[in-house]
């Protein structure tokens, strides 16, 4: 089995909508400071790591497209 793994800083005052999302834990601290550093204090959590695995292209699609995060 497939495995992509992805990282997510939170945004704890406005819900999930501008949820920051990085292939790396590090791209995912530049994006946190890059915004901090145009809009004040950002406001987001500390970066977590995510997994998603899949057992092909088809089956990751429709994990990262139905509403409940996949039918199995």
């Amino acid at each position: 089995m497939a495995k992509l793994v992805y990282w997510v800083a939170s945004q704890d005052k406005d819900g999930s909508c501008y949820n920051i999302v990085a292939k790396t834990k590090k791209a995912c601290l530049q994006q946190i400071a890059s915004t901090t550093a145009w809009w004040g204090p950002s406001g987001y959590d500390a970066p977590i790591r995510r997994e998603i695995h899949y057992k092909d292209a088809f089956d990751l699609f429709d994990k990262a497209t139905d509403e409940s995060g996949g039918r199995s």
